[in-house]
Parts: structure tokens; C-alpha cells; sequence
């Protein structure tokens, strides 16, 4: 067997797992664990290059993958904001730079393009993040660092079950894709509890009983709730999908001063325990697309 694959996923799962559970403790996960998550990534990057004997300048691309994902936890102004500054402007030139050489040099290599993945899927999850695709930083981070852990499937004996039909399978739903999909498959199972929940109790609104559930007023302002409801124009009013953006706070105040005791809530479920649950689906079972291509 080989253990690479399987380090990378156990590592992963831990880290994923662990964050998961101060998630859902307190709906914040420190960025120590993509931050170490990414580390190990680069790691496991170096290493592979060094196994498969590659070409040593292929090395470089460690550096534009190190300034993308550092610049993620670095808090620091605009690059033209308040004028121009200068050191990340210099990083990033630099890493565009060392990127366009490589591919230059290199773009008839199946190899760089297997690489080249990392950078790409970091700036895919940043704009799906940017586009709020993707709902919270941590999860964004995540799926970040999980992209430099895994810029290639990880094929070991007899896994994924789904065989990866082709060479170049890695390119048509790259694995932290896949892990992505898979999550938000997951979620679907979210409203389905909440209309078994919404069946038991006779709260039989529809389709309000497959976003959310009713609790008390004053219940709602200590739990990791969104409120569905706000007072407008003087009525009571229904948002089936509060963003989070939106002042929950002042709706609920809203709401009490309007003479509401129950209202309807819908939960926010850290994304980041689907994410974690879908590494080892992804994993083990693999690419369900993949089986039309059979």
C-alpha cells in the first residue's frame, strides 16, 4: 500500500475533526489548523517531488503556493490602499512571476499541470468564498489547505471504489471539488431532519418546516440560531434563507418589541463537520460522476 495517500487522509480527518468540534462548540475554529493543515500540505508537496524525481525546478512552485496561502491569515491593507504596498506587491508580482516561468518552461508537462492544481484551487475557493458560494471563512480555509494536501486523488489499494477512470480524472473534478460537492450533498440531509422534527411537533407550515423550526424568543438569543422571521412595515415577515450578514440581534429585538414569544429559527450548521464527514466519503467511495463514465 502506499502510505502517503493514507498519512494525508488521516492527518486531514484529524485536524478537520478537531476543528469541527470547536465549531460546533463555539462556531469559530482557530486558524492554527489550516495554518498547520497548509504546512503539512506544503510538506507532502516538497517530499512528492523529491520521490517522483522531478525536475528540481519544479521546486518554485512552493513559493507562489506559500504566498497565497500565507497572504489568506495575513491582515494587512489593500496592495493600492492608502498608496501602494510595497512588500505584498513585490510577493505577489513575484509568485505570477514564478508561476508564468514554469508554465513557459514547462506546459506541455502533464506534471506541472498536476501541480499547477494547488494554485488554481486556492483562487477557485477564494472567489466561491468572495461570491459567498462558500458561506464562512473557516470553511474557505479549509477547503484551502485541503487543496494543498491533496492536489491529486488519493489512490490506494482498492480505493476509491469508484476507480478513477481516466489519467486525467484528477482534472475533471480535482478532489478538494470533490470534497466540496460531496459536503453540500450532505447538507440535504439538514432539511430532511427538520421536517421529521417540524412533523413530530404539528408545526405544519410548509415550506417553512423544511428551513427551520420554532422556539421561544427568549431561547433563540443564547443558541447558534438565525432568526427566519422580521418585523417589516409592521407585520411579521418570513426569510427562508437569512444570510449572515443580516442583524440577527436587531430582528430578535424587533421581534420581542412587537409581542412575539415563538418565532421560527433555522440552525447554523458548521459546514466544517460535512467537510470533515466528506473527506472519508471522498475518500473510500469517490467521484459518483465518475460512474457515467463507464
Amino acid at each position: 500500500m502506499e502510505w502517503t495517500p493514507l498519512i494525508k487522509v488521516a492527518l486531514s480527518f484529524a485536524v478537520l475533526a478537531l476543528a469541527s468540534r470547536a465549531d460546533w462548540k463555539t462556531r469559530e475554529a482557530s486558524d492554527m489548523y489550516w495554518i498547520a493543515l497548509g504546512a503539512a500540505g506544503m510538506v507532502f508537496l516538497a517530499a512528492q517531488i523529491s520521490l517522483d524525481d522531478a525536475d528540481p525546478m519544479y521546486y518554485l512552485i512552493l513559493f507562489p503556493i506559500a504566498v497565497f496561502f500565507l497572504d489568506i491569515f495575513w491582515d494587512r491593507k489593500g496592495v493600492f490602499e492608502d498608496g501602494v504596498q510595497v512588500l505584498p506587491l513585490i510577493l505577489y508580482v513575484a509568485a505570477f512571476a514564478t508561476l508564468g516561468w514554469l508554465v513557459l518552461e514547462n506546459y506541455s508537462d502533464l506534471y506541472l499541470w498536476e501541480l499547477m492544481l494547488v494554485p488554481i484551487m486556492i483562487f477557485a475557493f477564494i472567489l466561491l468564498y468572495q461570491f459567498d458560494i462558500i458561506k464562512g471563512g473557516a470553511d474557505a480555509k479549509a477547503l484551502i489547505a485541503l487543496a494543498i494536501v491533496f492536489p491529486l486523488y488519493p489512490v490506494m489499494d482498492g480505493l476509491p471504489l469508484i476507480a478513477l477512470p481516466t489519467e486525467l480524472s484528477h482534472f475533471i473534478m480535482p478532489f478538494p471539488i470533490l470534497i466540496l460537492f460531496n459536503a453540500a450533498l450532505m447538507t440535504l440531509a439538514v432539511p430532511i431532519a427538520l421536517l421529521l422534527l417540524n412533523l413530530a411537533r404539528g408545526d405544519l407550515r410548509f415550506p417553512t418546516m423544511l428551513f427551520g423550526y420554532r422556539m421561544p424568543l427568549d431561547e433563540a438569543e443564547r443558541k447558534f440560531v438565525w432568526t427566519m422571521e422580521h418585523i417589516e412595515d409592521g407585520e411579521r415577515r418570513m426569510n427562508y434563507f437569512p444570510r449572515s450578514s443580516d442583524d440577527n440581534e436587531t430582528q430578535l429585538e424587533g421581534l420581542r418589541a412587537a409581542g412575539a414569544d415563538w418565532i421560527w429559527v433555522t440552525p447554523k450548521v458548521p459546514f466544517l463537520v460535512p467537510i470533515t464527514i466528506s473527506i472519508l466519503f471522498s475518500t473510500i467511495v469517490g467521484n459518483l460522476l465518475f460512474l457515467l463514465f463507464r
